[in-house]
C-alpha cells in the first residue's frame, strides 16, 4: 500500500513539474487585462505635427488577426513646418488620405504584435517658395506657389506595443511606388520618409499613438 501511495505522489509531482517547465518554455503571447479583444482603435500621428499637419485614423477589426485602417490628415502652416528646413517655404496647405489592410501575427488585443499592411495613399499639397534677390543694396522677395499631388501603393511592416491597458504605440516602415498625378513640383515638396512625393519607389514610415476601444 505504501508503495502505491509513494508511486502516486511521485507521479503527481513529476506531472506538476513538467507542466511548470512547459509553461515557461512555451512562447505563449501575453494578453492585455481586458477580457475581450479590442475591435476598434483611434490613431493619432504625432509626426504630422513636425510638418505642420494633424492626422487621425480609425481602425476596425475584420477578423481576430486582421483589420482595416483609414487615416486622414490636414496640413496648414504659415511657416510650412518641417518643409521650411529644405528651403524658404511658407503658407503650406494639404490633404492626405491613406488606407491600410493589416495582417497581424497575433490577435488584436495582445500586448506585443507585428503586422504586414498593404496601403493605398493619396496626398496633395501646396506651398509658397520664397526667393530673395539683392540688387543695389536692397532685397526683393518673390514667391512662387508650388503644388503636387501623388498617389502611392505599397506595404508597411510594423510593430505595436501596449504601454497601458488600452493605450498602444504603433510604428512601421516600408515603401511603395509613388506616382505623381498633378502639379509639377513633387521634388520641391518631397520630404523623404516622412512625406514622400517624388516619382518612383520610396521609403515610408509611420508612427502612432493608439487608443483601443
Amino acid at each position: 500500500m505504501k508503495t502505491i501511495i509513494l508511486s502516486l505522489l511521485l507521479a503527481t509531482t513529476l506531472n506538476a513539474s513538467a507542466h511548470t517547465f512547459k509553461s515557461f518554455d512555451d512562447d505563449e503571447p501575453v494578453m492585455t487585462t481586458k477580457k475581450s479583444p479590442y475591435k476598434k482603435m483611434i490613431h493619432f500621428n504625432p509626426l504630422a505635427l513636425t510638418i505642420g499637419g494633424m492626422e487621425i485614423g480609425y481602425e476596425t477589426a475584420t477578423t481576430h488577426k486582421e483589420s482595416f485602417l483609414i487615416m486622414a490628415g490636414y496640413y496648414l502652416s504659415q511657416e510650412a513646418g518641417f518643409l521650411d528646413l529644405k528651403d524658404d517655404f511658407s503658407n503650406m496647405s494639404g490633404l492626405r488620405v491613406e488606407m491600410q489592410y493589416r495582417f497581424y501575427r497575433k490577435n488584436n488585443n495582445y500586448i506585443k504584435n507585428v503586422y504586414l499592411a498593404p496601403f493605398l495613399n493619396f496626398k496633395t499639397q501646396t506651398a509658397d517658395l520664397n526667393k530673395t534677390t539683392y540688387t543695389g543694396g536692397s532685397s526683393i522677395v518673390t514667391s512662387t506657389t508650388k503644388s503636387a499631388t501623388t498617389v502611392a501603393l505599397g506595404y508597411m511592416l510594423g510593430t505595436r506595443k501596449s504601454i497601458f491597458e488600452n493605450i498602444y504605440l504603433d510604428a512601421g516602415i516600408g515603401g511603395g511606388i509613388f506616382l505623381p498625378v498633378s502639379g509639377a513640383d513633387h521634388k520641391d515638396l518631397n520630404i523623404g520618409l516622412f512625406s514622400p512625393f517624388q516619382k518612383g519607389v520610396q521609403f515610408k514610415a509611420n508612427f502612432g499613438l493608439l487608443i483601443a476601444l
